[in-house]
């Protein structure tokens, strides 16, 4: 079961797009991707905050009543299973030129079924060419010039790996394609600093505050490629699928080490949000654990 509300109402069935609607013509806007358990969308707020900042940068007009207003509407309809639930903004329609001002900001909000059993799934990943650049937007914020992830998802997936391995301009590690990456050395988490092209992901920030109650230190730093191969392990975060242990790199395995304990903290802070543990899926009234559905 898919939603959609779009400008005001719930639609059924296909959106009417203004010809000049600038996040169709351009890329000109942002989006957050949440995943909502038992009609609730975890880390709400971060992910609201986090969008309401990247469109005062860049502009564009954002109303915190009418997001709430139009995500009440979505969850009010969904099932109480895991969804995906995506909200796009975009500058709206505008006349021809860059710089232009547009009128009346698009918002488009739809839900969507997700399986749990993508969750913490390992991945191995493929070094990609394709570099972020620190000093651009679409590096620091969600928006819909996604043209370079989508370039190296696909570069990755020609090598047979799912996501890829994303450097900045200096070489050093950003991300990947769609998450944020940790190191785990000791008792101490390593993750690429705000300053090296990335995207500040929701899930990071998550476990990093969590860390401190784990007993973890946490460096928030430049990495380069090498470290990753002499890491006690490595992994991958979002907002979708948690965790994420990366078992190679460039078909070079990778250190394995027991990621439970972040794991557990994350799906308590979830737990707490929704009243339901994000790893079992819905089954009627039971639950089961999402990873008996593939026999794994």
């Amino acid at each position: 079961m898919s939603l959609t509300w779009f400008n005001g109402a719930m639609i059924d069935g296909p959106l009417a797009i203004d010809r000049g609607e600038r996040g169709l013509l351009l890329g000109d806007g942002l989006f957050e991707t949440m995943l909502a358990v038992n009609r609730v969308a975890l880390w709400r707020n971060m992910h609201l905050l986090r969008l309401e900042a990247a469109a005062a940068e860049l502009g564009i007009g954002f109303d915190r009543a009418r997001v709430e207003e139009a995500l009440a509407a979505v969850l009010a309809e969904a099932p109480p299973s895991h969804q995906v639930l995506r909200v796009t903004l975009s500058r709206g329609v505008a006349a021809r030129g860059l710089a232009a001002e547009g009128e009346n900001p698009g918002l488009l909000v739809t839900c969507d079924p997700f399986d749990p059993a993508l969750m913490f799934r390992p991945v191995a990943l493929a070094t990609s060419t394709i570099r972020r650049n620190p000093f651009s937007m679409a590096s620091r914020h969600k928006t819909l010039s996604y043209i370079d992830s989508i370039a190296a998802a696909r570069e990755a997936a020609a090598r047979g790996c799912e996501d890829a391995l994303m450097l900045n301009a200096d070489g050093k590690v950003a991300s990947s394609s769609i998450a944020n990456i940790f190191l785990l050395k000791g008792k101490t988490l390593v993750t690429p600093g705000r300053g090296e092209a990335i995207l500040t992901g929701i899930m990071r920030q998550a476990l990093i505050h969590a860390a401190a109650h784990l007993g973890f230190a946490v460096e928030e730093r430049t990495v380069t490629p090498g470290e990753l191969t002499e890491a006690d392990a490595v992994f991958l975060t979002n907002s979708l699928r948690f965790i994420r242990p990366v078992t190679a790199l460039d078909q070079t395995p990778l250190r394995q080490r027991d990621l439970s304990a972040f794991v557990e903290a994350l799906c308590k802070a979830a737990r707490l949000q929704c009243g339901h543990d994000p790893r079992l899926i819905w089954a009627g009234p039971e639950v089961k654990p999402a990873a008996e559905k593939e026999g794994r």
